[in-house]
């Protein structure tokens, strides 16, 4: 049983005869024949009755008849679907890290529902190690995460550096305006990012670096929360810069000076390599665009 032979039960019925049918569907009669008798044998019952020159469905053959027309309608609507679906009709999973959502991925949104307008984004915000799973599972098609990978199953593009600093509220009096020494900050809880980001990792560094190992760090896996804690003297943290500007302006936050270089965070674009597509290239290019425009999200450069 195909499709052919579905039709031909259709139009027998329509037509009310095997030629007619056959006509209709540019086959022969006997043709059209045997496609019904190969179908009531398969079936073990008849599918229409044949009353001089009359033919008509039989149970079975009404019953077939709903079917069929179901069978092929799904087959229409499935083939008008597929070849009306495109790269620009559809729906890319972006995975994005919070410093990203926070800066210049709304430009990206913003440039991506102009130039796709029938596409949809499903957004999943995660830390970076997240995010490269689902990448590596099929999970996402395109992520913004801190670090590259070398992984040789994705391809991965630099898209810009996020200076850090190590930050207070401005009405935490410090020992000294000028520089401060780790070992004599003020014995409060630093939060930053979730354990096993490069934030975290940064951190733990800066302190074992300076034989400190048991000061507390707090993690956090939101940046609305940590600038909460900051405000309300909490605690200090340690954050992307650009994510805190505003504070930093206005005066309500204040950077700490510890007379060293604490290292930014490279944010990379990735998508599986046997994954690629005109549509995800674009978008990751158009990522690239946004890093290089500073004044769309904050002051921070696009390279070191």
């Amino acid at each position: 049983m195909d499709f052919k032979s579905l039709e031909a039960v259709i139009w027998i019925d329509r037509l009310g005869g095997f030629k007619a049918a056959a006509e209709a569907l540019r086959m022969t009669q006997p043709a059209i024949s045997v496609r019904i008798a190969q179908m009531e044998a398969g079936l073990g019952a008849k599918i229409f009755y044949r009353t001089g020159k009359s033919i008509t469905l039989t149970p079975v053959g009404m019953t077939l008849l709903q079917y069929a027309e179901r069978i092929l309608e799904l087959r229409d609507e499935a083939i008008a679907t597929i070849k009306g679906h495109n790269e620009e009709r559809g729906i890319i999973r972006i995975g994005a890290v919070e410093t990203v959502v926070h800066t210049w991925l709304p430009s990206l949104m913003c440039s991506l529902s102009d130039k796709y307008p029938h596409v949809t984004v499903d957004l999943d915000v995660s830390v970076s190690d997240e995010i490269q799973r689902k990448i590596l599972k099929g999970m996402l098609d395109i992520g913004l995460y801190i670090g590259a990978t070398n992984s040789p199953m994705l391809v991965e593009m630099h898209l810009c550096y996020f200076e850090m600093a190590l930050v207070c509220s401005s009405q935490i009096q410090l020992d000294t305006d000028e520089r401060a020494n780790l070992n004599t900050l003020p014995a409060m809880p630093i939060m930053t990012f979730s354990r096993n980001t490069v934030p975290h990792v940064i951190l733990r560094s800066l302190l074992a670096r300076e034989g400190i190992v048991h000061h507390r760090i707090c993690a956090m896996n939101s940046v609305p929360t940590i600038i909460n804690m900051l405000c309300n003297r909490i605690g200090l943290a340690l954050l992307p810069i650009v994510m805190i500007k505003k504070y930093l302006d206005s005066g309500e936050l204040k950077v700490i000076n510890l007379g060293v270089k604490i290292p930014a965070m490279e944010c990379v674009a990735g998508r599986l390599a046997k994954h690629g597509s005109n549509i995800v290239d674009d978008i990751v290019n158009l990522a690239s665009s946004m890093t290089r425009t500073p004044h769309l999200w904050g002051h921070q450069t696009p390279s070191q």
